[in-house]
């Protein structure tokens, strides 16, 4: 919980894109008189299996960033993220017969790549890099100098197509 406070229980697991804005913890399993209702802006993180949610300011790109919940992919000084959108024609969309269920649920709830780095309050996504790569990148990364100068100075591996291989080394050079 934001207030600091860990609540031990069951969550009751839904879609993808649910998961993403409110959570229903009951702390007894299958008692559904111990059942507590919580939103995603009051809590800090949540776990469901083997799934951790980091409850942060992204939405889906929404100018007004309320809180939500964002699957953590990868756990760093830059942490990787994934939200689910919906699909326009989510509530009338039927599997195909050949299609699997994951595909299915890609195509339902496209992901969508998050990044956040450690004090910073904003989000990034991909595309946020993709005017002025070696600017915006090497101001983003700009506490590791060595990392930064190579990205600004358009060093052979630095572009934007290795994006993710300069965060990886970012996360291996930085110090939490």
């Amino acid at each position: 919980m934001s207030s600091g406070d860990k609540v031990e229980g069951y969550i009751k697991y839904k879609d993808r894109y649910t998961m993403q804005n409110d959570v229903e913890l009951y702390t007894e399993k299958g008692n559904k008189k111990t059942k507590q209702k919580f939103s995603t802006g009051d809590l800090t993180e949540y776990k469901v299996a083997d799934k951790l949610y980091h409850c942060i300011h992204y939405s889906g790109g929404l100018l007004k960033k309320p809180i939500k919940a964002n699957l953590v992919v990868t756990e760093g000084c830059i942490t990787e993220y994934v939200w689910y959108d919906r699909s326009e024609n989510y509530m009338t969309m039927q599997r195909g017969s050949s299609e699997s269920e994951e595909d299915f649920m890609k195509r339902m709830y496209p992901p969508k790549s998050v990044y956040l780095k450690n004090g910073d309050e904003d989000p990034k996504t991909l595309d946020y890099f993709a005017l002025k790569f070696a600017s915006k990148m090497s101001e983003w990364i700009s506490d590791d100098a060595v990392l930064s100068k190579k990205v600004a100075d358009k060093e052979d591996g630095y572009g934007m197509l290795k994006i993710l291989e300069i965060i990886a080394e970012y996360n291996e050079n930085c110090k939490n």
